[in-house]
């Protein structure tokens, strides 16, 4: 690095040569700068879409554990009902 001596010190031709340096790594690093802050935009995003889709697959899931303790609820009285009907039958006959 220069200090504010060595860069007084300098000839028109090396200030113009350290400028032109100084400038290319100033666009490079905004390139790079531009690009990350894009890739920063786009995980953003993606982590609200998961989050959303988190959430929407968390209401199905309890819909389906609801529906499912009401189906085994009904599967558990179908086959008393027809354990039931077959004594019945077994008695009549």
């Amino acid at each position: 690095m220069y200090t504010s001596d060595d860069l007084a010190n300098l000839s028109p031709e090396e200030k113009s040569r350290k400028r032109h340096s100084i400038e290319m790594e100033t666009v490079i690093l905004d390139s790079d700068l531009r690009k990350t802050q894009r890739e920063k935009t786009t995980l953003e995003a993606e982590i609200r879409k998961i989050k959303y889709d988190e959430e929407r697959l968390r209401v199905i899931r309890d819909e389906k554990s609801k529906r499912l303790e009401k189906v085994s609820h009904d599967v558990t009285q179908g086959e008393e009902d027809l354990k039931r009907l077959k004594k019945q039958l077994n008695l009549i006959t």
